[in-house]
C-alpha cells in the first residue's frame, strides 16, 4: 500500500484521503485501524471538553 500523498487541490486531496483510508481498512486488522481511531477520537472529544462554549463558535467561526 503507498503512503497517502496529498494534493494541492483540497476537494481532490480529500477524495484520495477517502480512497486511501478505505483501502487501509480493507487490507489492515480491525484492532490496528479501531485502535488509530480510537486516539484520533480520543483526542477530539478532550479538546472540546477543554474549551468553553464560546470558544468552540469562535474555533467554528474562523474555519468558515
Amino acid at each position: 500500500m503507498e503512503k497517502y500523498k496529498p494534493s494541492p487541490d483540497n476537494d481532490q486531496s480529500r477524495m484520495d484521503f477517502i480512497d486511501y483510508w478505505a483501502e487501509y481498512v480493507k487490507t489492515h486488522p480491525d484492532k490496528e485501524w479501531s485502535r488509530q481511531q480510537n486516539i484520533l477520537i480520543n483526542s477530539v472529544l478532550k479538546t472540546a471538553h477543554q474549551m468553553t462554549r464560546q470558544e468552540y463558535i469562535e474555533s467554528k467561526e474562523e474555519i468558515m
